[in-house]
């Protein structure tokens, strides 16, 4: 049996779809959808390797495609932390530390192209 095409899905990828169906009110393609969720799976576990990764989203408020350069590296990361509040992800965003403008962004998932 050929298990190249099978997609692999955990509970945080579920956790994903429903926040996109949320966040587009239903309107995004299941294709569409099932690649958007395999890109931030995979941009997330390259980055908790400690990989810095490039990568593109569409910023929400202006449609303009944003590139980032980012990483999770805990030793960058921890001394910039600052409040205790609820974790992006909480609200279907990815949360990473941009090292072009060396602070914390975050984007939509439904929004990475």
């Amino acid at each position: 049996m050929n298990t190249s095409n099978i997609i692999v899905t955990n509970s945080k990828d579920l956790e994903r779809v429903s926040f996109m169906i949320a966040k587009t009110a239903g309107n995004i393609s299941p294709a569409l959808m099932a690649a958007k969720v395999a890109m931030v799976a995979e941009l997330k576990r390259r980055m908790e390797k400690g990989e810095i990764v490039e990568f593109d989203f569409v910023k929400k408020t202006t449609n303009e495609i944003r590139h980032a350069i980012g990483c999770l590296y805990q030793n960058l990361i921890a001394p910039k932390i600052t409040g205790t509040g609820m974790p992006n992800s909480v609200y279907g965003n990815f949360t990473y530390f941009d090292l072009t403008q060396n602070q914390f962004r975050s984007f939509s998932y439904e929004t990475i192209v």
